[in-house]
């Protein structure tokens, strides 16, 4: 394998190479990972960092003009960013399916809620989990010789769905945050460090509604509050909305002027005062998620290990009419930070301007362990030469009221197609938050992203959706669902 990557260094000329910012020492780090990785005790620990809910815009490295994540941005300097990464869904359980698995949500089925909303009193019903036929990245490195370990906080990603294949060691969490996830680290640290190797995936609640006033990082006096949030919020909105009531219901510790009040009964002042309390506290969420990263790294010894650090999606907070995430495949639910850290003295660095996926994680992976490519993944490898190619979007309707969604990013165009209806368009290099919809002023573009968004959808296989009665669901699984307006308008 080291001829391979010494012979790929010497064909490549400084013309191809704009996208790293020191490639050379990226190189030779991938030479000598790839060289020592024939033998697995010398193979590197490999962990995957998922934080839940993440808007890649409220990090520093991403142009937030708050400090809200300062090991990440220390983490950034010596890393792999990607300036332009996209999750496949708006929501949790599809988005991570396709995480670690490198197949996009309509290919692997696992898009919706049945089976998995149920009141106590109902008949259980068939759920949609991850087919046999596709491998997951955690059976992918346990049948390389890793010792694998899962801690997801998120109570959908579970065994329901089929999560846990792979893992030698698997809990869920069910909702609780990141001091309770480094707990689990902690009672795992000593297997986990005398295993050779060792394979850890780690999913973070926070910054995930319930919205918590987060000490010391939660301040509302912060002149530069509103830096990088949309003015205001819309003079239509909803304030009856179920998600924005759900929300505030549940603000911990929320603040002295809401009361228990409904947002129906909320001046527009107390509810713009409101929505800042909730961008402030959800700020001091990701503060607060960022000291528990930095710590497990320490915990783990993790400068040693490759680490891919992503959102499995972002959130909304009334850019396109909603709050929360999951209603639509706008960019403020969809773009995604993405970041990858390899071992060695000459540590890589850069920032990468190429659209990408988080389908990309595992064919990444496959080149750096030296393991042969596969054709279940719909990713790319994120160090390869490559052009640009179409990044697909999907989000399954939830209840009849709602229709499928689908989203095509190419040239920085970006295409978001409802099952009926209009598409809208906009263009990513001068409206990156996508205000302004240029479907009507460009239909012959509109006519082309749906070709190849098609052709995208044709070529990639289908697999045969596998369903199975899981255990009656919990409080805390309703309590989730209820959060984000699954289950109704209760």
């Amino acid at each position: 394998m080291r001829v391979n990557i010494y012979a790929t260094i010497s064909s490549m000329t400084s013309s191809k190479l704009p996208r790293f910012k020191t490639l050379w020492p990226t190189l030779i780090v991938l030479a000598l990972v790839s060289g020592c990785s024939q033998n697995d005790s010398h193979r590197p620990n490999v962990v995957v960092i998922v934080v839940d809910t993440l808007r890649v815009d409220r990090l520093p490295f991403y142009g937030c003009p708050q400090n809200t994540a300062p090991f990440l941005s220390e983490l950034a300097q010596r890393s792999l960013v990607f300036e332009n990464a996209w999750s496949p869904s708006s929501w949790t359980l599809p988005a991570t399916v396709s995480i670690l698995t490198s197949v996009h949500p309509f290919q692997h089925g696992v898009g919706n809620l049945d089976g998995l909303e149920l009141e106590p009193e109902e008949e259980p019903i068939p759920v949609n989990c991850i087919p046999e036929e596709i491998e997951t990245l955690a059976e992918t490195l346990q049948d390389t010789g890793y010792r694998t370990f899962g801690i997801v906080s998120n109570v959908l990603v579970g065994s329901e769905v089929g999560f846990d294949r792979g893992f030698d060691y698997f809990v869920k969490l069910e909702d609780k945050d990141a001091d309770i996830v480094n707990a689990q680290a902690a009672d795992w640290s000593d297997k986990m460090l005398d295993a050779s190797p060792f394979f850890l995936y780690v999913h973070y609640f926070d910054p995930h509604d319930t919205f918590h006033a987060r000490e010391p990082w939660f301040d509302l006096s912060d002149s530069d509050l509103k830096n990088g949030w949309p003015e205001g919020i819309p003079q239509d909105v909803q304030k009856a909305d179920s998600d924005l009531d759900w929300v505030l219901k549940h603000l911990d510790p929320g603040p002295e002027w809401l009361g228990n009040r409904p947002a129906k009964d909320l001046s527009l002042d107390e509810l713009q005062s409101t929505m800042d309390w909730i961008r402030a506290a959800y700020d001091s969420e990701i503060s607060f998620v960022d000291s528990r990263i930095r710590a497990l790294f320490e915990m783990l010894k993790m400068d040693e290990a490759i680490v891919f650090f992503l959102a499995d999606h972002g959130e909304e907070f009334y850019e396109h009419g909603a709050i929360t995430h999951g209603q639509n495949l706008y960019g403020e639910t969809v773009r995604v930070p993405l970041m990858l850290s390899l071992p060695g003295k000459g540590t890589p660095r850069g920032r990468v301007k190429t659209h990408v996926t988080t389908l990309d994680v595992i064919p990444t992976l496959r080149r750096l362990l030296d393991l042969p490519p596969s054709i279940q993944d719909q990713g790319r490898d994120l160090l390869a030469e490559t052009n640009e190619r179409p990044v697909l979007g999907t989000l399954e309707a939830q209840h009849p009221q709602e229709e499928d969604l689908r989203s095509i990013v190419l040239r920085n165009y970006r295409l978001i197609a409802p099952e009926s209806g209009a598409p809208e368009l906009f263009d990513l290099a001068l409206d990156p938050w996508e205000q302004h919809n240029l479907a009507d002023d460009k239909p012959d573009l509109v006519a082309e992203l749906l070709q190849r968004l098609e052709q995208a959808e044709k070529a990639a296989p289908r697999y045969r959706r596998v369903k199975r009665i899981p255990e009656p669901p919990s409080e805390a699984m309703r309590e989730h669902l209820k959060g984000i307006g699954y289950l109704g308008d209760e």
